[in-house]
């Protein structure tokens, strides 16, 4: 019986394995032959590696603009690949892994209009305007306070990414929240709570390859002791805690509009003096019926809750850092930027964003352009769903996942050898890094930035680090 098992598991393979590399839809395209037989040269490079991002221009300058690198996906390498996949209106859906921690939030939905309901109540509390008018607020975290007084201790080093991440976490939880975790107060920035975040995130891309395992094993995790989570399996406790911090918040916001309502279901506005500003999930909680809003469940706030922790701490503390390392690498980079901050800001001042944007900040603004150029924002592939009847890309025709021969229908490839639909990805690491629109991109070099209309133009169309279209980023560009 164990033979028989055996024997049929192999059979299995070898038959899955032979018609994705010899009759599946993408069959045809080319790239390694391992990914195409197994999603594993995926993980290896994900999971081992700084990541497949980094593999995909070699591999696209050996096998073309479009490549299969999993046996249901392709890659598409050139911006106007990239531009119609993520344009407004596009046929492309997401795909979900169903992360537990994120499913119900922003990020988790497939559909155009399901994503746009959910960012009708997130893009104006993430608007221009809205951060312009809490900005006195978000000003009183001011790392600077916490440096002058390490500065002033003999022989002390300072970890600057430790500190951008205290920053970020106190900024994020106090707009989002209005509660803020004091991180930025914490010895030497050393924020456990922080930290156990952190550990988190780095577990994020185990689900993307493994999500029924991961499903499985997260389940069983949290049925041990908190105690044992904590020390035994941090990185899954670092979700757990940061899912906590998110419900608490999410229930005291529940509690205060239900405390704030008048009793005839119309909200009143608080006045300066209590210092309330209104948050995600004030505008989530007093929908405006006459766009047809709803207010979501509380576990999708939760979720949008700890989609807003984790994409707001780590990657703009990472952005900080990155700015940060190498101007303190070039003397050029850094006496220039330093003599236009000290033309423009008293050392006591505090300058609004509005005049960071006017005249006299020129080169502060190619620095930071560089920096979110060289940070990436979403650091790995962005995963679409090709639509069913398929879709082309100048003259190549991708299908939508129904084979063209005859001897294997679409219901045979879905349900017998359960291979799925055909995914698109893109990524905008080769966009930001592309060398003809930046030469020698890998050089921070603000001056790129400073340059006339049309060559700024032709550089701004393809640094896409906030990404376009209807899924591009909520927050400020």
């Amino acid at each position: 019986m164990f033979l028989l098992l055996i024997s049929a598991l192999f059979f299995y393979i070898f038959t899955k394995t032979i018609y994705r590399l010899y009759f599946h839809p993408l069959a045809s395209f080319p790239g390694p032959r391992l990914a195409a037989a197994t999603t594993t040269y995926n993980a290896y490079y994900d999971i081992l590696t700084p990541g497949l991002v980094k593999h995909l221009p070699e591999l696209h300058k050996k096998y073309g603009p479009i490549i299969r690198i999993q046996p249901n996906e392709l890659h598409v390498a050139d911006l106007e690949g990239y531009n119609q996949i993520h344009r407004v209106g596009t046929p492309f859906t997401r795909v979900w892994h169903d992360n537990p921690f994120l499913t119900g939030s922003l990020q988790s939905k497939t559909t155009l209009p399901e994503t746009k309901k959910r960012r009708e109540f997130l893009n104006p509390f993430f608007s221009k305007a809205a951060i312009s008018r809490v900005e006195s607020r978000l000003h009183r975290k001011k790392l600077v306070q916490f440096l002058d007084t390490l500065s002033k201790a003999d022989n002390t080093i300072v970890n600057f990414f430790y500190a951008f991440r205290c920053l970020t976490a106190d900024v994020v939880m106090d707009y989002c929240f209005q509660s803020d975790l004091s991180a930025l107060a914490s010895p030497s920035f050393r924020n456990r709570t922080i930290e156990t975040f952190v550990e988190g995130f780095e577990l994020a891309t185990v689900p993307f390859f493994f999500p029924n395992l991961f499903g499985l094993l997260t389940k069983i995790i949290f049925a041990l002791p908190d105690k044992i989570r904590k020390e035994k399996f941090a990185p899954v406790y670092g979700f757990q805690l940061m899912q906590k911090l998110a419900r608490e918040r999410v229930e005291d916001a529940i509690v205060a509009n239900a405390d704030a309502d008048d009793g005839h279901g119309e909200k009143v506005m608080l006045g300066e003096k209590e210092e309330k500003i209104q948050t995600m999930f004030d505008l989530m909680l007093h929908p405006d019926v006459s766009k047809g809003q709803v207010t979501p469940p509380k576990d999708d706030m939760i979720a949008d809750g700890c989609l807003m922790i984790a994409a707001g701490t780590d990657t703009t503390a990472n952005t900080l850092g990155t700015i940060l390392w190498h101007v303190t690498q070039d003397p050029g980079i850094e006496q220039k930027l330093f003599a236009e901050l000290r033309n423009g800001i008293s050392i006591d001042g505090v300058v609004s964003s509005a005049s960071l944007e006017g005249q006299g900040f020129e080169y502060l603004r190619a620095v930071v352009k560089e920096g979110l150029r060289l940070s990436y924002g979403v650091p790995g592939r962005i995963i679409r769903r090709v639509p069913k009847e398929g879709v082309r890309f100048g003259d190549t025709f991708v299908p939508g996942g129904v084979s063209s021969n005859p001897f294997f229908s679409y219901t045979f490839v879905e349900q017998t050898l359960i291979l799925g639909k055909v995914t698109i990805t893109s990524c905008i690491y080769m966009q930001n890094t592309d060398p003809h629109t930046f030469p020698d991109p890998f050089t921070f070099d603000p001056e790129r930035w400073l340059c006339d209309s049309e060559t700024y133009k032709l550089r701004d169309r393809q640094m896409l680090t906030f990404s376009r279209g209807s899924r591009s980023c909520v927050g400020i560009k």
